[in-house]
């Protein structure tokens, strides 16, 4: 379980995305976006990673986004062709795999992740899936954190 507080997402919400490769292929230019928010790292939410993906959803359809988590109080610019959305505290459940070889093993990993994630049913530990107002985070730096992804839960 990670506690994360209210912030602000700046980045790109993309319907027609599913994943990571479908949201490049979407016409986003990685460089494009990857440099701009290299260049914003500096504001990035502390204990977040600077550049997060994830799942969204809007009208019970899943989209993907891929931008920055920043602070609450943050009121600097917010780059052309991205949006800025404040996002509720909540409580992620974090399913996580340690530091690995990208190049060995990141499909085994990533799918033994997700397939854990996505299957996983909260109750067991008293909590419901709260995806309405707040994303899925996707955390992906192989060599130095892992994988993980994060899905908000609220208590029943």
């Amino acid at each position: 379980m990670e506690f994360i507080p209210a912030h602000k997402f700046i980045g790109i919400w993309d319907i027609g995305a599913a994943d990571y490769m479908s949201f490049w292929n979407n016409g986003h230019s990685c460089d494009e976006v990857c440099g701009t928010l290299e260049s914003m790292s500096n504001h990035v939410l502390p204990g977040q990673l600077a550049q997060t993906a994830g799942w969204f959803y809007r009208n019970g359809k899943k989209g993907y986004l891929y931008g920055i988590p920043v602070p609450l109080d943050y009121d600097g610019p917010v780059p052309e062709g991205m949006e800025c959305r404040v996002i509720p505290e909540s409580e992620y459940l974090i399913f996580h795999h340690p530091p690995f070889d990208y190049l060995k093993d990141n499909g085994a990993v990533m799918k033994a992740v997700e397939d854990t994630a996505w299957n996983y049913d909260p109750k067991a530990k008293g909590y419901a899936w709260d995806e309405e107002t707040k994303q899925d985070y996707q955390r992906h730096f192989p060599e130095g954190y892992g994988y993980a992804v994060l899905r908000p839960v609220r208590k029943v």
